[in-house]
């Protein structure tokens, strides 16, 4: 993982995570100043994954981080606010010819709004996630504790909303990664 953003909560997450379950934390890269300083030294340890948590707001960094990724994830919440936020990324991403995947979260999939900003999307042949990541308090709590929505529920509701999540992720990349062969 890579924390880009200013605020460095995924590096906070993280250093809560290695405290709570030291066993089980992902590795975090820090001391890169951006997306493509960050895959160049990684890659050089072989690595499958890395994420990079970018800020909202920072152009350069987010185009940057979009020209080194293989598939772009662009985390919204169901509000116009978010909507017109998330344009910039979309816009990059297209124009980057990179596949990209937008993930409504924090929402409640029986809002209206959260239907409206779905219809909103793909009336624009934006890709959005099939699977919505609700408001849920273990999402919030897991944040603070260093660990993960699944692992402080009651229920099994985290986990089958990321369980959903990441395989509608891995088919995303299996179905650009066969249209790359095609074109190639």
């Amino acid at each position: 993982m890579v924390d880009l953003d200013p605020l460095g909560s995924l590096a906070a997450w993280w250093n809560r995570r290695a405290r709570v379950k030291a066993d089980d934390a992902p590795r975090i890269f820090t001391g890169a100043d951006t997306a493509s300083e960050a895959v160049e030294k990684l890659e050089l340890d072989g690595w499958d994954w890395v994420f990079i948590d970018t800020p909202p707001a920072f152009v350069n960094t987010i185009e940057d981080a979009i020209e080194n990724a293989t598939l772009v994830l662009i985390p919204l919440r169901p509000s116009s606010l978010d909507l017109i936020a998330s344009e910039d990324a979309v816009v990059m991403s297209r124009d980057a010819h990179k596949p990209y995947l937008c993930i409504i979260n924090d929402a409640e999939p029986r809002w209206k709004t959260t239907n409206s900003a779905r219809d909103y999307l793909l009336a624009a042949s934006v890709p959005v996630a099939e699977q919505i990541i609700a408001h849920r308090q273990a999402y919030l709590g897991a944040m603070t504790s260093g660990r993960t929505g699944p692992e402080t529920e009651r229920d099994n509701k985290c986990k089958e909303e990321i369980d959903g999540l990441w395989d509608e992720i891995k088919r995303t990349l299996a179905k650009s990664k066969g249209k790359e062969r095609r074109r190639g």
